[in-house]
């Protein structure tokens, strides 16, 4: 018996590990479609601005509801910050709390 539970124990471990490299994924591809919004001079971005550039960047539709979860994610990640002022979304006209990625302080050597 101690063999099967072995399995068990090694099969739960590896979905698991898929799964946090799914997760991983999204979070660097969010993270990705925000860095290139902001590099081509958008300030912030609203979870349907992401979910539309991220179509054109990767080539497939993303649920709002998972970029919503990545965008959680990676804010409380310290990776994105939300706005305290509100804008109307490019998309959807809505007021909004957009997203952007913040600069990092140079390091100052000495």
């Amino acid at each position: 018996m101690n063999a099967v539970v072995d399995t068990i124990d090694t099969q739960s471990a590896s979905l698991k590990a898929v799964g946090l490299k799914a997760m991983a994924k999204s979070l660097n591809e969010i993270y990705e479609v925000v860095r290139i919004a902001q590099e081509r001079g958008a300030q912030d971005m609203s979870l349907t601005e992401i979910r539309d550039l991220y179509e054109v960047v990767y080539g497939k539709r993303i649920d709002l509801n998972r970029v919503s979860a990545r965008v959680s994610n990676l804010i409380a990640a310290e990776r994105l910050v939300r706005t305290p002022d509100t804008r109307a979304c490019s998309v959807s006209k809505r007021l909004v709390h957009p997203v952007f990625i913040p600069l990092k302080q140079a390091r100052l050597c000495a």
